[in-house]
């Protein structure tokens, strides 16, 4: 049995008297893939959020591969470069290629070196069936496939 590797437990999170998360529990293990689904304004971007230490929780506890992160005064910066999240609408910078926005945030924001960050960027694509737009920028990328960069 793997490890879990994300454990929310409890959570409850309001926005004055609108409980918007009420005793959320989940365990995500290692390799596993989760998928929140729910109606409009039932609480899915708040819980991410949440995770990725945007929003206070009012209780219950989240923990990354086993460590408390949700323990006052909890410096974010260390867990946000180990999670992943990805907003309902963001953007893609234009001038860029395909490539560089997704391999943006490892050499950036992790330290990678430009050639792995690369080499795993185009398997990413690849995995997606979007290998041949590498080179083109967002702004290129047009048709039905552009909904798949969002």
């Amino acid at each position: 049995m793997s490890k879990p590797v994300l454990e929310i437990r409890g959570v409850t999170k309001s926005y004055g008297d609108k409980q918007v998360l009420g005793g959320i529990d989940v365990t995500v293990n290692e390799h596993e893939a989760v998928a929140l689904i729910g109606a409009s304004g039932s609480g899915k971007s708040t819980l991410l959020r949440c995770v990725d230490l945007l929003e206070e929780i009012d209780d219950g506890d989240i923990f990354l591969e086993g460590e408390c992160i949700t323990v006052p005064n909890t410096n974010p910066v260390p867990f946000r470069r180990r999670l992943g999240l990805v907003f309902q609408a963001f953007n893609l910078f234009p001038h860029l290629r395909v490539l560089d926005n997704v391999t943006l945030g490892a050499i950036r924001g992790q330290g990678a070196d430009a050639e792995t960050a690369r080499r795993e960027g185009l398997e990413l694509l690849e995995r997606f069936g979007l290998g041949i737009v590498d080179t083109i920028t967002p702004t290129g990328f047009l048709g039905a496939n552009s909904s798949v960069l969002r």
